[in-house]
């Protein structure tokens, strides 16, 4: 199952219309959009680079709206 770190008015919102779309399952993380947040050891460990979108699914793990898009349109869609 996909889960998706996200805030709202964030290029998050891309992938979450996409899950909801594609009526895919997730796991959705809201987190406050913050420095102190985004740059947490906890959330660095997910995305690096400190930014939302970022989605893991099982041994992928992705940041990058664009992205995070096609893969789930190509791993999910129809």
């Amino acid at each position: 199952m996909i889960k998706l770190y996200h805030a709202p008015k964030t290029r998050s919102v891309r992938v979450l219309w996409l899950l909801e779309e594609l009526g895919l399952p997730y796991d959705l993380v809201v987190m406050p959009f913050t420095q102190e947040a985004l740059k947490s050891a906890e959330f660095l460990r997910v995305n690096p680079c400190g930014a939302l979108p970022a989605i893991e699914d099982g041994d992928v793990t992705m940041f990058e709206s664009g992205a995070i898009l096609e893969y789930v349109l190509e791993r999910y869609g129809n």
